[in-house]
């Protein structure tokens, strides 16, 4: 008969047993281990989308507050140079600013936000508003002179405009331009030659814009269609003609100058229009010289300071305001 009792237990199977046992104790381990490290690095980037969405929105927030007060100080500050005051005298300012706090703050407290906006007197800096529109004949001065300064001694500009009739624009080519089409030229300590801006009319009628440089010949940097009784529209210092960007217009030295420079007009009796600017006066507080009688006492620029506060959010800062200063 068979012997069927189980004899002593095997050595070498209890070992490959244990060994088998271990394999699967480690990787239930290891899958746990897996499944944990999925579910904290899913909260992880829950998380951080939802921290990013709040910055998103905080900064929005912030920026449109800022927008606002940047905004309404510089009509103010542009709304109070156009009344060509007799004195460079800046309460209106400094109360303008006062009432466009309590407007602000009247209006986000709907929103529970709390605005304060302030400045005071010594940090509203002195300028110059400039306008040819009471020359009484085309571009040029009081005195009928074709080729003066519209200003001298000055170290910025902003806003610096011309308007001009594009009928009454001299007909010409950039080989011609320097001796017959209206011109605005930049000299002074700031630049090492002066820089010219032409603006005339082509064979096709359009109007013209270009650039020379030391008084020669210049170079084409934009042109739009102008229709007859139509007045063409220069920002200098925006660098457009109309709504035509027109880059390289303002020369890259007077960006940020360390120096004075001038404004002068050439052919004045080559355009009919005006011309309007806001300028700072170097050395400060000093008055510019200019050839004509369209100056007046302005503000330059106003530095506030902005606080906003809700309930998730803090934010200050301090701003320098100066509309339609080149690349502002």
């Amino acid at each position: 008969m068979a012997d069927v009792s189980l004899g002593p237990p095997d050595g070498r199977r209890l070992r490959e047993a244990d060994r088998g046992q271990l394999l699967v104790v480690a990787g239930l381990v290891m899958a746990v281990s897996l499944v944990a490290l999925v579910v904290l690095l899913n909260a992880t980037i829950f998380t951080e989308n939802l921290a990013t969405r709040g910055i998103e929105a905080a900064d929005g927030e912030a920026t449109e507050v800022r927008a606002t007060a940047v905004g309404g100080v510089g009509e103010l500050v542009d709304a109070t140079n156009r009344q060509e005051r007799a004195s460079h005298e800046v309460t209106n300012v400094t109360d303008g600013v006062a009432a466009l706090d309590a407007r602000m703050a009247r209006s986000y407290a709907e929103r529970g936000g709390v605005v304060h906006l302030e400045t005071n007197e010594s940090r509203v800096t002195r300028g110059e508003y400039l306008s040819t529109a009471g020359n009484a004949t085309s571009l040029a001065n009081d005195t009928d002179a074709t080729a003066y300064a519209f200003v001298d001694g000055i170290d910025r500009t902003r806003g610096f405009s011309l308007s001009l009739s594009a009928d009454d624009l001299a007909t010409t080519t950039p080989s011609d331009a320097t001796g017959e089409a209206f011109h605005v030229v930049f000299d002074g300590p700031a630049l090492s030659e002066s820089r010219e801006v032409y603006v005339y009319r082509n064979a096709t009628d359009d109007v013209v814009v270009a650039n020379g440089t030391g008084g020669g010949d210049p170079t084409v940097r934009c042109s739009i269609a102008a229709a007859s009784d139509e007045n063409a529209t220069l920002d200098l210092t925006a660098e457009r003609l109309g709504e035509t960007a027109c880059p390289g217009v303002w020369p890259a030295e007077l960006f940020a100058p360390s120096d004075a420079y001038a404004i002068r007009f050439g052919n004045a009796d080559a355009a009919d229009g005006t011309a309007t600017a806001t300028v700072r006066p170097r050395p400060a507080g000093s008055d510019p010289g200019a050839d004509h009688d369209g100056t007046s006492p302005a503000v330059y620029d106003a530095t506030v300071d902005l606080r906003y506060r809700t309930a998730d959010l803090r934010f200050e800062t301090t701003v320098r305001v100066a509309p339609g200063e080149p690349r502002a």
